[in-house]
């Protein structure tokens, strides 16, 4: 690999774009072997030596020469020093929309098996910003899809960041050009049969001829589009009521759902799930319980509530024996530490259901008291139970028994 000379405009722009990159998290590369990823990553493993990196490439099974882009892409990797992940997709389906579904798919891949808050880097540049604003405003979007794509944003357990979407793509050509980088050219990034490409090709070029600031000029559009969308997103982020959402226009209940996901960092539903989205959470009678999920996402309905949470993994079923004290990690989160002196039999549990304590001179049926405390059903099946024998001693964080029992018990979670 050439050596870096970080004097050379483009590479002095790319270690500025760089530079706020934390040295203590670890980085997820999605790295298509195109040109942008490339430059990408010869710019991480060559100005930012000192980052973790993992390196995902997606082969979608599109292209005939699939096989031999991701054979380029290990044998650049192995160049960098670095190990590639490859994920095979199977064929796509003989319906729908192919990018729509390739963009899905690699997303839902590049999320797997994330680190709590690991990063997540892409390569989008100005340039694709500007074809997102072109291609939401042809579709009729509002300020949601105007303010096209954050340079950051919530997904699965990590976070999404595309460190270089401020810079031009003619930096990231240059840079490609003086490093004399090897890259895969797809040959679909040149058919106009995508509406993307026909913008790329055809419009914004015309659109340049005549207003020279053009892609300058859309990309301020785009960030005052985001600041407003950020500046009316609701600051309260507690359940919302299905009562009221049952009141409002359609247009207004879908805007208040999309800014409420919003301010809690999760990526709004596509348009086209929320007929079907609203026909799940608002119909059924009052108990039930209905789940709506898209990539990095699920809504949950309790009661009158509607709740937004990241993909829950399995409730546990536990009932582990343990000494009278000691401290362990709980399957759905968080450490616990505990001291019952002179105890047997003590057990660390997940409700099984039928369970009672004590309080206040009254066994209490747990199922009464989650009612009562109106804490969802999900909640209730990833919280640790502490028992002494038969008796029931603690419940989470929640309640303790107050008769008989002197003991230390903790659960800290976020």
């Amino acid at each position: 690999m050439p050596v870096t000379d970080a004097t050379a405009k483009p590479d002095s722009q790319l270690a500025e774009a760089l530079q706020d990159l934390d040295p203590g998290r670890r980085y997820r590369v999605a790295f298509s072997g195109g040109r942008d990823s490339t430059v990408l990553l010869h710019a991480l493993r060559t100005l930012r030596p000192e980052l973790a990196l993992d390196v995902m490439h997606v082969d979608h099974a599109i292209q005939a020469d699939s096989v031999r882009w991701a054979e380029h892409c290990r044998e650049f990797c192995r160049h960098l020093n670095l190990d590639l992940d490859v994920q095979c997709l199977e064929p796509a389906p003989a319906s729908g929309s192919l990018e729509a579904w390739a963009r899905e798919q690699r997303y839902q891949r590049l999320t797997q098996n994330l680190d709590e808050g690991q990063i997540i880097l892409t390569a989008h540049h100005r340039d694709d910003q500007v074809e997102t604003f072109m291609l939401n405003l042809l579709r009729g979007s509002g300020v949601e899809g105007l303010a096209a794509m954050p340079r950051s944003r919530v997904l699965g357990a990590g976070i999404l960041l595309r460190p270089l979407l401020h810079l031009d793509a003619a930096i990231i050509a240059e840079y490609a050009a003086k490093h004399a980088l090897d890259f895969i050219d797809d040959p679909s990034n040149a058919s106009l049969v995508h509406d993307r490409n026909y913008l790329r090709h055809k419009i914004i070029p015309l659109l340049s001829e005549r207003f020279p600031h053009a892609a300058e000029n859309i990309v301020r559009s785009a960030s005052l589009l985001a600041e407003q969308r950020d500046e009316v997103a609701h600051e309260d982020c507690a359940p919302l009521s299905l009562e009221a959402l049952r009141a409002q226009p359609v247009p207004l209940r879908n805007r208040n759902l999309r800014r409420w996901l919003r301010a809690q960092g999760f990526a709004p539903p596509r348009y086209r799930m929320l007929d079907e989205l609203w026909r799940q959470l608002l119909a059924g009678s009052d108990d039930a319980q209905p789940v709506v999920c898209w990539p990095g996402v699920e809504l949950r309905r309790y009661r009158d509530r509607l709740y937004a949470m990241s993909p829950l993994a399995p409730a546990p079923s536990v009932s582990w024996s343990v000494a009278e004290s000691g401290a362990c990690e709980w399957p759905s989160g968080g450490h616990l530490r505990w001291s019952i002196p002179g105890a047997r039999n003590v057990r660390i549990a997940s409700l099984a259901g039928g369970e009672t304590v004590r309080l206040g001179g009254m066994r209490r049926r747990l199922k009464i008291l989650y009612q009562g405390a109106s804490v969802p059903p999900w909640k209730r099946l990833r919280e640790p139970l502490l028992w002494s024998g038969d008796e029931l001693l603690a419940v989470g964080n929640r309640w303790r028994c107050d008769e008989g029992h002197s003991f230390e018990w903790s659960w800290d979670v976020d």
